[in-house]
Formats: structure tokens, C-alpha cells, sequence
């Protein structure tokens, strides 16, 4: 291929990738940025909070309270105590004689079985007095004693509400990557929910009804996964009309970060496996978004190489990175992550270039179980 071929090769990538990318934000993200809530009467239905937990002492003993001290009517907390040889099981016998509403479902531990999150899950359901379910992490705080209430106060029969998990904001790089990845994660799923092909959500901030969960048998599809209780269900079970999401300021969990590469590489290979399950559409919007805005990337750099319609690369840059800031300023904002927004597009190049690696990895060995 000679060089003028290639120049008008890299012109047609430039060209497509960046109309895709501007089409994601405009039709997908821009939802996010200026979602108004649905008016109607609110729910205040009975709900059982659900936390599977194996080993989570320390997380336990500083975040639980938050939950149990919710402001709402009629509301149950079930632990499931997975198997956990620490001092887990005394913490919970001690909160049973502070809060009446605390339930405690014990699973013992079996050195020879590992069941994983999902059969610990499914006991809390089983073991739940309400239809209305609510689910969350043992390292999970709301930053609202109207949590529960936000969370809750569209959902109707067996509606979907798909809420917001951020990471606690710290110090460093790595901090910063896993806050923006989350970031970027809640507007991918919450932009394609309000666009009405919902296909995740996060289990640190998710609800549903019992119904719904026995409706699909539960987990069985793919319980042979260690990850997926909380995505692959949702990608199961939701659609444009039974699903809904949360962006009240109160509605949001705040989840304990990772302090290590290797512990978050871990973590995120988990959650990335799971995506070859996903249905066909949501494969393929996925993987579009990333792989367009590498190629837009690239493209413009070697067009710069090679001064190659230089004012329009720098226009089509700029229009881009304009419509990004406006969008995800509003959206930071409303998501509370506004100190994020300067660093946004060198996260974003970071971000995607690092689930491409994990998308490698796992294609060579399957991620470890939920708990070690």
C-alpha cells in the first residue's frame, strides 16, 4: 500500500470513528446529562436489603449501621454470613441485639466446595420477607439515610432500578483509574438503559423483585461463572420497559476502592469475563465505542504525521472533546464525581486500553472464584 492509499485509509477511519463517537454521546451519555426523573406517586413498598458477605469483619462492623439506620417505613437487612472464618459471625450476633430489623442467614464453610457469591445470594433471597429486594456490598455505604427510599421510589411490580456505585475517592493514580472506570461504566449502562436497551447493572447498588429472580430461575443460565449475579441477570431479565435507573444524589452507594494494581487487575478480569455472555446487541455496542474511539485516535495522530488535513483533525478533536466536557460536566455533577472531569480524557485513553488488556487475559485463563 502506498502512502497516498494509506492517507485516504486513515481519512474514511477518521471520518467514521469519529461520527460513531459523536453519535454515542449524543444519542447514549447526553441522556444521562439531562435525565429528569419520571413524575408519578412514590413507592414505599417493604424491603429486604440483601448483603452476601464472607469474611468482611472490618467492612461490616463500619458500613452496616449506615445501612440498618436507614429513614424509611418498613425495611429487613439480611447478611449472608458465606462461610467465614473470621469474627464475622460474633459482629452480626452483636448488631442482632442493637437493631431488630438485622437478619442473618449463615452458610458454613465447606473446605472442599466453594459456591460462590451467587448460592449465598440466593439463600438472602429465599430468606427474604419482602418481595421488593435491594442489594449491596459489605465494603458499600449509602451516602444517604434516604437510600433505600431512592432506590425504591419508582420501582412498581417487578421493575428493574439500576443505581450508582461509586468508588470513595482517594489518593493516586490508581484511585483515579478505578473512580473514572466506574465513572465511565455507570454512563455506558445508565445511557443505554434511558435509550431503552438496558443490558447491566452493579450489585453494590441494584434492586429488583423476588418475583422476577424465581420468574428466570435465578442464576442457573450461568451460575457455572463466578462474576454475574448482578450484570448477567440484569442483561437476562431487563428490557425498555421494566427497568429504570436512579440518579437521585441520595441513591448512591460509595464502595471501598482497591489500594493495589494487582487486587483491582483481579477484580476487573472478573467483571470483564462475564461480557461474553451478554446478548448479541450489547456485544456489539460495546465493543464498537471502544474500538472507534482507538481507531479515531490513532488516525488522527498519523494524520498529524503525515499534515494531512491537519484543520480538520483539530476541528473534529476539539468538537469532540467540547461535547465530552459539556456532557460529562453535567453529568460528573449530578454523579458527584466533578474533580474527575480535567482528567477524563487521559483516563479515558487509560481506561480503554487497560479492559483491552484484561479482555486478553481472559481469553487464556478464567478469573478466580469470588472470595479466596
Amino acid at each position: 500500500m502506498n502512502q497516498n492509499m494509506l492517507i485516504i485509509l486513515l481519512e474514511v477511519i477518521f471520518v467514521v470513528a469519529g461520527a460513531i463517537q459523536i453519535f454515542f454521546y449524543l444519542y447514549f451519555y447526553l441522556r444521562v446529562a439531562i435525565y429528569r426523573k419520571r413524575e408519578g406517586k412514590l413507592q414505599t413498598p417493604p424491603v429486604s436489603v440483601i448483603i452476601a458477605a464472607r469474611n468482611e469483619y472490618d467492612n461490616l462492623a463500619v458500613h452496616l449501621p449506615s445501612i440498618l439506620e436507614q429513614d424509611y417505613p418498613d425495611f429487613e437487612v439480611v447478611v449472608v454470613n458465606d462461610g467465614s472464618w473470621d469474627d464475622t459471625e460474633i459482629l452480626l450476633e452483636e448488631f442482632q441485639k442493637r437493631y431488630a430489623n438485622l437478619r442473618v442467614v449463615i452458610r458454613p464453610a465447606n473446605e472442599y466446595y466453594d459456591a460462590g457469591k451467587k448460592l449465598a445470594i440466593t439463600l438472602g433471597i429465599k430468606g427474604a420477607k419482602h418481595e421488593r429486594l435491594l442489594f449491596t456490598d459489605a465494603d458499600c455505604r449509602p451516602v444517604s439515610r434516604k437510600w433505600i427510599q431512592s432506590m425504591v421510589a419508582q420501582a412498581d411490580g417487578d421493575t428493574l432500578v439500576l443505581g450508582y456505585s461509586p468508588y470513595a475517592k482517594g489518593k493516586g493514580f490508581l484511585n483515579r483509574v478505578i473512580r473514572a472506570d466506574a465513572y465511565l461504566t455507570a454512563m455506558n449502562y445508565m445511557g443505554f438503559s434511558l435509550a431503552g436497551i438496558p443490558y447491566m447493572g452493579v450489585g453494590r447498588n441494584l434492586s429488583y423483585s423476588k418475583s422476577t429472580f424465581f420468574k428466570v430461575g435465578g442464576f442457573r443460565r450461568h451460575y457455572s461463572i463466578a462474576s454475574g449475579d448482578d450484570d448477567l441477570f440484569v442483561n437476562e431479565v431487563a428490557n425498555k420497559n421494566n427497568t429504570v435507573v436512579c440518579l437521585d444524589k441520595n441513591g448512591v452507594v460509595e464502595s471501598v476502592p482497591e489500594t493495589k494494581w494487582k487486587l483491582f487487575w483481579r477484580q476487573k478480569r472478573r467483571h470483564l469475563y462475564t461480557g461474553r455472555r451478554y446478548k448479541r446487541i450489547h456485544k456489539l455496542l460495546l465493543i464498537t465505542q471502544p474500538i472507534s474511539y482507538l481507531l479515531f485516535t490513532v488516525a488522527a495522530i498519523l494524520l498529524f504525521v503525515f499534515h494531512t488535513w491537519l484543520y480538520i483533525v483539530i476541528m473534529t478533536l476539539c468538537f469532540r472533546l467540547l461535547i465530552q466536557f459539556f456532557i460529562f460536566r453535567r453529568s460528573s455533577q449530578r454523579l458527584g464525581q466533578t474533580d474527575l472531569l480535567i482528567f477524563i480524557p487521559l483516563l479515558e485513553l487509560f481506561v480503554v486500553m487497560m479492559n483491552g488488556f484484561i479482555h486478553i487475559a481472559n481469553v487464556s485463563a478464567k478469573p478466580n472464584k469470588w472470595k479466596n
